[in-house]
């Protein structure tokens, strides 16, 4: 997603042109189990104190709450294999919640009980997300 660069831009733009991005985040937010069902990784990242606490906190707007509880919404439908692995600090830095080894595990166990998930669902690279925010999955 694009709400690192929201981040930014919330910082010099006007309300009003946050809210008209924002919107249009919110509809691939909205579109995103669709392609990709069990996106824990850019879920954790959204939630993460980098940045939707941070701009709900600094900026208040309703379109980051709207977003917020869309975020929200979607992560609480995934299943528990998929929540809790990592997370960011306020710096943007990845924070591993679990040992690399059990959340593999716990993810390994969801993929054998669900046929070819990976496959099926298009999930995201490991490396995809660590390289942008140095961190080691």
């Amino acid at each position: 997603m694009k709400l690192t660069a929201v981040r930014g831009y919330a910082a010099y733009a006007e309300q009003n042109e946050v809210d008209q991005l924002m919107k249009k985040l919110l509809e691939l937010l909205k579109k995103r189990p669709d392609s990709t069902p069990y996106n824990y990784q850019e879920y954790e990242i959204l939630r993460s104190a980098f940045l939707m606490p941070y701009l709900l906190k600094q900026y208040n707007y309703e379109c980051f709450q709207i977003f917020s509880e869309q975020l929200e919404h979607q992560y609480k439908a995934m299943p528990e294999a998929f929540k809790g692995i990592f997370t960011c600090d306020e710096q943007g830095e990845g924070v591993m919640l679990l040992p690399p080894e059990e959340s593999r595990k716990r993810i390994d166990d969801f993929s054998c009980s669900h046929g070819k998930l990976n496959e099926a669902l298009n999930i995201i690279p490991r490396n995809t997300y660590a390289k942008c925010f140095k961190m080691s999955i």
